[in-house]
C-alpha cells in the first residue's frame, strides 16, 4: 500500500464500524472479441461479510478490469462522486513460481498490483494474488474501488460530525476532528465530494 492507506484503511474500518463494506464476486461471465478488442461482462456483487446481493454488473471494457471497473462506475459513482476522480496509472501481472504444483508452472498462483491515482495525484495500491489471474484481477479492482468508496463515507461522516461540534462550541472536539479530516484528505480523492458537499449546504 502507498501513501499511508494501510494506515488510514484502520481508521475507515474504526470510523465505518459494521457499516464498512467489502465487495465480493462469486463468479461471472465474460466474452471478449479480439477484432474489436471488446469484452463483456456480467456479475453480480455481494456484501463479502453478510452474503448480502448488492447489484448487478453488466458493463464493457478493454478487459476484464476495465470492464470491471467501468461497471462498478456505474452503479456506485452517483452515489460515490470520488470514484469519478480516480484513474488507473499502472498495474502488473507476476507469477510467484515458487507455488507451482504441475510440472508445466501454469498453475502457479499469480499476483495482480493496480496503482491507482487519486484527485490529489496521491498513489495507492491494491494488490490480489491467485492461482487464477483473472480471480486476481477481479479482486484487486474489487479492492480498489471499495477503499475508495469506504474512504468517502468515512470522510463524510467526520465532517457531518466536525460541523455539528462547530455547532455546539465544542472546540476540543473540533480540533480533533478537523485533524482527523485533514489526514483523511490526504488519502482519499475528495475533490467531487468536497464539492457535493458544499452544494447540499447550500441548497438546504
Amino acid at each position: 500500500m502507498y501513501h499511508k492507506q494501510g494506515e488510514m484503511l484502520a481508521k475507515v474500518q474504526d470510523i465505518l464500524g459494521d457499516d464498512f463494506l467489502s465487495l465480493s464476486i462469486s463468479s461471472y461471465q465474460l466474452s471478449e472479441d479480439f477484432d474489436s478488442g471488446i469484452a463483456r461482462l456480467t456479475c453480480k456483487v455481494s456484501n463479502a461479510v453478510t452474503g448480502q446481493p448488492l447489484f448487478t454488473v453488466e458493463s464493457e471494457g478493454t478487459g476484464i478490469i476495465d470492464a470491471l471497473f467501468n461497471g462498478l462506475k456505474a452503479q456506485l459513482a452517483p452515489e460515490y462522486s470520488s470514484l469519478n476522480s480516480i484513474s488507473f496509472n499502472d498495474f502488473s501481472v507476476k507469477g510467484i513460481m515458487s507455488t507451482r504444483n504441475a510440472a508445466s508452472g501454469s498453475d502457479a498462483e499469480g499476483q495482480v498490483e493496480l496503482s491507482v491515482l487519486s484527485s490529489e495525484e496521491h498513489t495507492f495500491g491494491f494488490t490480489a494474488t491467485s492461482r487464477s489471474i483473472s480471480r486476481a484481477s477481479v479482486e484487486a479492482t474489487l479492492k480498489a474501488v471499495g477503499y475508495f468508496v469506504n474512504s468517502e463515507r468515512a470522510f463524510i461522516q467526520v465532517y457531518n460530525i466536525l460541523q455539528h461540534y462547530r455547532t455546539e462550541g465544542r472546540t476540543d472536539l473540533v480540533t480533533k476532528y478537523q485533524l482527523l479530516l485533514s489526514q483523511m484528505v490526504e488519502v482519499t480523492s475528495y475533490t467531487e465530494v468536497i464539492q457535493q458537499i458544499k452544494q447540499k449546504e447550500l441548497t438546504s
